[in-house]
């Protein structure tokens, strides 16, 4: 039995349907809207940076547990994205991390982030 015919046949199909499909116009016309990169200047960044000894800043600022809530609540009054970003140190104490997490939601955030550094 030979097999060459039956491959021209299936290669002739192949570069056929190849040919044909690259014709082929699309079913939905789209004009797709441009976007460009970037945020808005006028948004206030929130972020909460913890430190290896517990020490707590909010935007650079540093700040205790205690106080953290209350200018929080301050803060996201002003944004309008509501978005907190947790920054801590690899060796923080984790009860540190979960109570900052604690207020951030009880302050009011929608959005909470946890930053990290890229490997």
């Amino acid at each position: 039995m030979e097999l060459s015919p039956l491959i021209d046949c299936i290669f002739q199909l192949l570069i056929f349907f190849m040919l044909s499909s690259t014709f082929l116009t699309p079913a939905i016309q789209l004009t797709l809207p441009s976007a460009t990169a970037g945020t808005s200047q006028n948004e206030l960044e929130i972020i909460i940076t913890l430190s290896e000894s517990g020490d707590v800043y909010l935007n650079k600022m540093p700040t205790s547990l205690i106080a953290l809530e209350s200018e929080l609540k301050r803060l996201l009054e002003k944004s309008e994205k509501k978005s907190v970003t947790i920054r801590g140190d690899e060796n923080m104490p984790y009860s540190a991390f979960l109570d900052a997490l604690d207020i951030t939601k009880r302050s009011g955030a929608i959005h909470v982030n946890v930053a990290h550094q890229a490997q």
